[in-house]
């Protein structure tokens, strides 16, 4: 693939962005949050600190130090023209208050998908084009999910649907009562797209790294928090026979980067032929990785020097570009990032910058 030159408008050999996010405008909160909620949120408001933060019932939500600073959310015009600048063909966007949002109490956390979405759903409808976005769903209500999985794709136009990997309502991914979820996305021909966020109590490490608030403690949250999540997730819908039940489904495992991937298929590879565990796994027609190959995909991070290595263990074609823009830790020139680690092929560069992204999502 060409390195980026400049060009001011979109072609084929523009990058597609499999995981960018959006900071919500107050007019989701103000105009689209159905009125019996709007009183419990500010939106992203201006705390003593002069710090961006998402606040809901007068609190930060999450309450990230002061070192970590949130963009001012954007209109969809000037996400283009960062588009434009970034050599960015086309974004599949997700949350970031509403991602947040997803453990907190129930009909709040529903209320808040039901806006992003149909927001979402007219914020990209400038730019249909160019702007995507996954629907969110919170998985307290199953009967909930599904209406709404079924609203965001078939009247908002969502490409995708996503849900977080922790457990709600005590419940792990591959609960029995989650099945009518997954046939309901299976049905409707779009991927499930597992997403993390950093900073609540149901997050991987959570009990053990209290006080968002300190600097060092969001740190260890931050690192646990994706990777840790993705691999349970991939483990229970894996493991617990989800994608055994569910052949169409397909499933893509993001912001946790790629190499971890490979390590962790062999793992589970490794338990389900051992002769004392293996029999825990009887529901499955064939090794974990098998259900990978056949239904998953990871995104990347787009300077992680360990790219290649996820290629050798994965297969290009397994993997996608992201950038996670506009979140603190993303920055500008990620395509140029991307192209910059050593080792990936040209060939493989086409995969993940572009390729893989618009098949993953039907949008070839």
């Amino acid at each position: 693939m060409t390195p980026p030159s400049g060009a001011s408008a979109p072609a084929d050999d523009f990058a597609i962005d499999a995981d960018g996010h959006v900071h919500e405008e107050d007019v989701m909160f103000t105009d689209y949050l159905e009125p019996g909620f709007r009183d419990r949120t500010e939106g992203w408001a201006l705390n003593a600190d002069r710090n961006r933060r998402f606040i809901v019932d007068g609190e930060e939500h999450p309450p990230f130090p002061k070192e970590i600073s949130v963009r001012k959310p954007m209109s969809a015009e000037n996400r283009i023209k960062v588009m434009d600048k970034e050599r960015i063909r086309l974004a599949v966007l997700f949350p970031s208050a509403a991602l947040t949002a997803g453990y907190m109490e129930p009909s709040f956390a529903q209320a808040i998908m039901r806006a992003y979405n149909s927001w979402m759903s007219d914020w990209c409808g400038a730019f249909p084009e160019r702007l995507k976005f996954a629907a969110p769903v919170v998985l307290y209500d199953i009967d909930e999910a599904i209406r709404e999985a079924r609203r965001a794709v078939g009247e908002l136009g969502a490409v995708a649907v996503s849900a977080r990997p922790n457990p709600a309502a005590g419940k792990r991914l591959d609960a029995a009562d989650r099945e009518p979820f997954y046939t309901a996305v299976e049905e409707l021909g779009v991927p499930l797209i597992i997403h993390e966020s950093t900073g609540d109590p149901t997050t991987a490490g959570g009990e053990r790294y209290g006080g968002m608030q300190v600097p060092e403690s969001y740190l260890f949250h931050h690192v646990i928090s994706h990777p840790f999540e993705q691999m349970m997730a991939m483990m229970a819908l894996i493991c617990g026979g989800v994608l055994e039940r569910h052949p169409r489904l397909k499933v893509g495992f993001f912001e946790a980067s790629c190499s971890w991937a490979p390590y962790w298929l062999s793992r589970l590879d490794e338990h389900f032929e051992h002769p004392k565990l293996g029999h825990y796994m009887e529901g499955l027609s064939m090794h974990p990785r098998a259900y990978f190959d056949r239904q998953c995909v990871v995104s990347c991070d787009p300077g992680d020097e360990t790219i290649p290595l996820a290629i050798q263990g994965l297969g290009a074609d397994k993997i996608l570009f992201a950038t996670d823009y506009p979140h603190f830790d993303s920055g500008g020139g990620s395509v140029q990032s991307f192209l910059d680690v050593e080792g990936i092929d040209p060939a493989d560069q086409r995969r993940i910058l572009h390729d893989n992204t618009l098949e993953f999502y039907g949008l070839a």
